[in-house]
């Protein structure tokens, strides 16, 4: 029997589709083996694969393989304070320079609130704010000596600040996390302001690290320190108290927060507030650090210098004391500003203030027109534990602040016993569901069930496939979703074979029940499937999480399912039929 070259054709592109799915698997399927290598000692014929099909694999859900889920909140309103006070400096900044003649203006910030109050005798304080629609302006007071101006944040801006903020911590989060190395972690928002995540996965001594990257907020800011520091310090006679210890007049803690909440009660002279400093304890006996304590500085406020101007950050270490630093770089912006700042205050010191605490305080020697920075570490702990810090802090560096500081809900560790349960689980409903429809199809339908068969194997292969190039995580939903597509593929072969049936008994020949069953059943096969699909795309564009996987999977099921249950199922008939006369079929 000669084969027509249309069918020849059809054969080749499903070998060569079959072919490129099962090269799409191979990573996946070698993973465990090969994949935690370093890139040299793997085997060439791996190594070629991967680079073939880009990277492509299926990574595990959380659910199987164990790991780590945690839940995060935003401290979305910080993000507008913070945003509010940068404002505020930036118009007294301006008042300054652009009307020189404005004595005596104050800009206040109205606790609790989204708003500035502007405060002058000399001049009309409307005519000192460019307002660019930020702020609705009003006159709150008039008359006598001195005229105030209030200033609310628009409330759609301060919505889309709240927007921002979270969007911002999912994508910073994200950065650090894969720059910590560990691969396709779930990072989602719930809710108003709740952010989950979930690192499948990952080695129970890697908890700590991981949770100490994703946790620093590492909000960053170049201060000067008060010509007032050593004077103002001295005078403020505050008490000794658990926690506390007086070196001298000098409070000192080993605990900053107990000891920033202690100077938080301090009333500071204007434009100045205290924050709590790192200081080194060198044991001359041992010749190292042994320890870190905390004590109070007084630092100028208004710094414009932040963070978010830097580009690079390394860990290198100190010549002076071998100890490890972490040295930064500032983009084009940040490198002026840096520069103008180390100009205007050569011999004095400079505070770099990491989530409020200063961790170094230089003193600016010269002005510094090159854009780079030290942060010295803490000196407790070996130089191992320091050097493990430095490269955390250089990470969230690099990658950006949160945009507000995060604060965990809960976490949850998933151990592997329970991750091996879920694979066992889930595998095997897999299987029995497979194993159950094909005995069903090839006892029903005969020859044309295996077909369905055959049909089946490869649509499991292709949503396989499908899940790997787009890196997708397989969670136990996802292989639920598998699940159903199983039963949802071999219905359409089921409207199909009983479409054939119906012809048969009409007594029209085989070749032509064969052709109006595919050609009128299809229709119907699609219209149900499209339907379900749209119920896919809703899940996915609402869902989160567990329901998304399930939707993906499902998607995909439906588009391979078409494919195979149809496209599959004709080249078997077409091998039976054409060329030579068929009075009946195995159905």
């Amino acid at each position: 029997m000669k084969m027509p070259q249309s069918w020849w054709t059809r054969v080749g592109a499903f070998a060569a589709a079959t072919l490129v799915a099962l090269l799409l698997l191979v990573p996946t399927a070698f993973d465990s083996q090969y994949g935690s290598l370093p890139e040299e000692q793997q085997p060439g014929w791996f190594r070629a694969v991967n680079g073939l099909v880009g990277g492509a694999r299926i990574t595990w859900g959380l659910d199987l393989v164990g790991g780590l889920h945690l839940q995060y909140q935003v401290d979305v309103d910080k993000a507008i304070s913070d945003r509010l006070d940068r404002y505020a400096a930036q118009i007294r900044d301006g008042i300054i320079e652009s009307h020189p003649d404005a004595a005596g203006v104050q800009v206040d910030r109205i606790e609790g609130e989204h708003a500035l109050l502007i405060t002058t005798a000399s001049v009309d304080p409307t005519t000192l704010v460019d307002n660019d629609r930020l702020f609705d302006m009003r006159l709150i007071q008039a008359g006598g000596s001195a005229t105030t101006l209030r200033l609310d944040l628009d409330a759609e801006f301060v919505e889309q600040t709240r927007q921002y903020a979270i969007a911002q911590a999912i994508e910073t989060i994200r950065k650090r996390i894969d720059a910590s190395g560990v691969v396709e972690p779930s990072i989602t928002r719930r809710g108003e302001s709740d952010i989950i995540v979930q690192l499948p996965g990952l080695q129970e001594s890697q908890f700590e690290q991981i949770k100490a990257v994703i946790g620093q907020t590492a909000q960053l800011h170049f201060q000067m320190v008060s010509l007032q520091n050593a004077a103002f310090i001295s005078s403020m006679n505050l008490p000794a108290a658990d926690g506390i210890v007086l070196d001298g007049p000098v409070p000192t803690s080993a605990d900053p927060v107990l000891l920033q909440s202690l100077l938080d009660g301090v009333e500071t002279p204007p434009g100045t507030e205290l924050r709590v400093s790192q200081r080194e304890t060198y044991d001359r006996a041992r010749q190292q650090v042994v320890a870190d304590t905390y004590v109070p500085m007084l630092l100028e406020t208004g710094s414009e210098l932040t963070g978010e101007y830097i580009t690079g950050a390394i860990v290198t270490a100190d010549p002076n004391t071998g100890r490890p630093v972490v040295s930064m770089s500032f983009d084009e912006e940040g490198t002026r500003m840096f520069a103008r700042l180390t100009a205007e205050n050569v011999n004095r010191q400079m505070a770099i203030v990491l989530d409020g605490v200063s961790r170094s305080a230089p003193n600016i020697n010269e002005p510094i027109p090159n854009g780079r920075a030290q942060i010295s570490m803490g000196g407790g702990g070996s130089i191992d534990q320091t050097m493990a810090e430095a490269e955390a802090l250089s990470i969230v560096l690099r990658n950006g602040a949160l945009p507000a500081p995060i604060e965990k809900q809960f976490e949850t560790q998933v151990g592997p016993s329970l991750g091996a349960d879920s694979v066992r689980a889930g595998g095997m409903s897999l299987a029995i569901s497979f194993v159950l429809v094909a005995l069903f199809m090839a006892y029903w339908y005969k020859v044309a069930g295996l077909f369905s068969v055959l049909a089946l194997a490869m649509n499991v292969t292709f949503i396989a496939a499908g899940l790997a190039l787009l890196n997708a995580t397989l969670t136990l939903p996802g292989i639920a979703g598998i699940t159903l597509t199983i039963g949802m593929a071999v219905d359409a072969n089921v409207v199909i074979y009983e479409r054939i049936k119906e012809e048969l008994r009409l007594g029209v020949s085989v070749s032509k029940a064969l052709s109006a069953a595919y050609d009128k059943a299809t229709t119907a096969v699609l219209d149900s499937n499209i339907t379900t699909a749209i119920a896919g795309l809703v899940l996915m564009e609402v869902g989160s999480g567990p329901i998304r996987g399930f939707a993906v999977t499902l998607l995909l099921g439906i588009a391979t399912s078409l494919i195979t249950a149809i496209f599959v199922t004709r080249l078997g008939f077409d091998f039976l039929t054409i060329g030579r006369r068929a009075d009946r079929l195995s159905i």
